[in-house]
């Protein structure tokens, strides 16, 4: 069975593969720079150009593939460095994983013209394996664990509007359809109680508030931002599980002397009601206690917080050292701090494009339980 799917996930992720790389042929030909900067004033049409992708983390190990990247401005009329509105990004990315993963996910920010509407979103189509441990912090050990083999197919998406200078707010959707659950590597009894094993699909409509205040959305340096989101997932949504959920974002960036700064975040995430498993908070990943590998842990709710400070080497390097604590529980108000787990890790970035501001990060990090994870991503994490 599983097989069956990784040839149909192959054959999926090289046509899109193959598609892609026709269809850039099909636009009019440019110079190297300006592929790399398609956003240039002397073109502004949509033109998507192949860019090949290598992405490294524990959870899945070397990722190879091509992703159609595309930056662009809505305020076409007004010179580069006069722009009020922020630059915006769409892409698509199909990746293979040397874990025998598969991932096509499309991925866009928006603002319109003088930011009045702010569009934001991810989708696609996952052929994936991951591991797990159980539920709460009372889990099997750190070399034991369970395989979980799925396809998931998911749309999350965002249409805010602003209400004044960088506060926007409107609605969210929510839609996660995993199938062809498969379980192997431990005793079924380490799943307890978990909904979803076999199947889950959720669909969920809320509300998002959110200020951005940053200067720069892909490696921010001074400002803040506040995201703010609650989900309710209901069988009139078209959802097979009953649940709410609430999601808070914070971050901070402080100026230290005249180049270094430091950067903080927290964030919380909070469900209530009959959670599948598929979608239960997870402790862990390539942005947030990072030296976890993701899913470590996972329960009803979640708090982390993380600082990093970044020290730029000349014109095109970053170092940067980072440091995160964080925990689950079933209720927050039962989280103990002897549950919590704490992080650290150093790492550096790399410039790419000089015009976004946008760097590939190279980060190392450990656990103080002995997990350690390498990370190889483009843009900062938080």
């Amino acid at each position: 069975m599983r097989a069956l799917r990784l040839k149909t996930s192959l054959f999926t992720f090289f046509f899109v593969l193959f598609t892609s790389i026709l269809f850039a042929q099909e636009q009019p030909k440019k110079s190297f720079w300006q592929k790399l900067n398609p956003n240039a004033l002397a073109n502004r049409k949509l033109s998507f150009v192949p860019i090949p992708v290598v992405q490294s983390s524990p959870e899945t190990g070397l990722k190879v593939g091509v992703a159609l990247d595309y930056f662009f401005n809505t305020d076409k009329d007004t010179l580069l460095d006069e722009k009020p509105t922020r630059d915006s990004y769409a892409w698509i990315q199909a990746l293979y994983s040397f874990r025998n993963q598969v991932a096509i996910e499309p991925s866009w920010q928006i603002y319109t013209k003088d930011e009045q509407w702010f569009l934001r979103g991810r989708g696609g189509y996952l052929d994936f394996n991951e591991r797990f441990w159980g539920i709460g912090n009372q889990t099997l050990g750190r070399t034991d664990y369970a395989d979980i083999f799925y396809n998931r197919y998911y749309f999350q998406g965002r249409v805010l509007k602003k209400i004044h200078q960088k506060f926007f707010a409107g609605l969210n959707y929510n839609y996660s359809n995993t199938q062809n659950i498969d379980l192997e590597g431990a005793p079924p009894s380490i799943f307890g109680e978990a909904l979803g094993t076999e199947r889950s699909m959720v669909s969920g409509l809320g509300t998002t508030f959110s200020f951005d205040y940053r200067n720069n959305p892909f490696s921010p340096t001074r400002g803040w931002f506040l995201d703010v989101s609650f989900t309710h997932h209901y069988h009139k949504f078209g959802s097979a599980f009953n649940y709410k959920e609430i999601q808070i974002d914070f971050r901070k960036y402080f100026r230290i002397g005249k180049q270094d700064f430091l950067g903080f975040q927290t964030f919380v995430h909070s469900t209530k009601g009959d959670v599948p498993l598929r979608e239960l908070p997870r402790l862990g990943g390539p942005n947030m206690m990072r030296g976890y590998f993701m899913g470590r842990y996972r329960d009803k709710q979640l708090w982390a917080t993380q600082v990093e400070y970044r020290k730029p080497l000349g014109k095109l390097l970053v170092a940067a050292a980072f440091t995160s604590v964080g925990g689950v529980a079933p209720e927050l108000r039962s989280m103990k701090i002897s549950d919590l787990r704490y992080t650290y890790g150093a790492g550096l970035r790399i410039m790419v494009n000089k015009a976004k501001h946008l760097y590939a990060r190279f980060d190392f990090a450990m656990s103080t339980e002995g997990d350690s994870g390498f990370y190889f991503r483009i843009a900062d994490a938080f």
